[in-house]
């Protein structure tokens, strides 16, 4: 019944102006929901939480940049993410942005340094009910080209395939070992499943990760370890600005890419 629900049925049950439609929608991957749903809403102006008489969805929010709608959810794992990537879809939104951090796999890439994905492998589950039979699929390539081109971001930016898994707590040393040999640069919870209904609904999308830590040399999210502190949040500053440059170019006027621009996120613009 849900996957026959059309645009008007959605609007409704959200209660959303046709006028207040994004046209960008944000997937943060994250185990912090509240956390993260607060952090960005203050980023945004005109904030309107989308929630359901039923309560089928939270920390969702439709907010204002410089006059472009977006739209906001925390997410965690592929189900959650292909959701709201669908209502979105079904409403008409055309680019999701997938944010959120990544367990590094290859060579090199410590904490901080941003990933974004060329495609993504699929590991979730979710992404099969909306691309049966797919292994692989692929971000926008002109958006990964934009966003590997920018100068000025401060962190090392790496572009290549990601695999998405479903089970965080399932991943050992031989599926770390096997995703590395299968040439994948990083590993999330989301990229697949927001890629696939993406496709699927005709929407451009892209996938800008932070690194956490690099299982292959060490690192997992059960250590401490205070002095990478700094270079994660160099990453995530890094990949905010990257996000609102994403949403500027997709206004109405599009945005202004270039060193001074970026510099300007840098110094804390948004």
């Amino acid at each position: 019944m849900l996957k026959d629900l059309t645009r008007s049925d959605w609007i409704g049950f959200l209660d959303l102006a046709e006028d207040r439609i994004p046209p960008v929608l944000i997937l943060r991957g994250t185990r912090n929901l509240r956390r993260h749903y607060v952090g960005y809403a203050a980023r945004f102006d005109d904030v309107r939480e989308v929630g359901s008489p039923n309560a089928l969805f939270e920390d969702v929010f439709i907010g204002r940049h410089r006059g472009i709608d977006v739209g906001y959810a925390s997410v965690y794992g592929g189900p959650m993410a292909s959701e709201i990537a669908h209502v979105f879809g079904v409403l008409g939104t055309e680019l999701v942005i997938q944010m959120g951090v990544c367990g590094a796999l290859g060579d090199g890439i410590g904490a901080g340094d941003l990933v974004v994905a060329t495609e993504a492998g699929c590991g979730d589950g979710a992404s099969h009910c909306y691309l049966p039979g797919r292994n692989r699929v692929a971000a926008t390539p002109d958006l990964v080209s934009r966003v590997t081109a920018l100068p000025d971001l401060g962190v090392p930016v790496h572009a290549g395939p990601i695999w998405t898994t479903a089970a965080l707590l399932a991943e050992g040393a031989a599926e770390i070992a096997q995703w590395h040999g299968e040439g994948y640069l990083a590993a999330d919870m989301e990229t697949a499943a927001a890629f696939a209904v993406a496709e699927h609904f005709g929407m451009r999308r892209v996938a800008v990760l932070s690194v956490f830590d690099n299982p292959r040399e060490g690192s997992h999210v059960a250590l401490v370890e205070a002095e990478k502190a700094a270079a994660r949040a160099a990453g995530e500053a890094a990949m905010l600005r990257v996000l609102f440059g994403l949403i500027e170019e997709h206004g109405p006027k599009g945005g202004r890419w270039d060193a001074v621009s970026v510099r300007e996120r840098a110094a804390g613009g948004s």
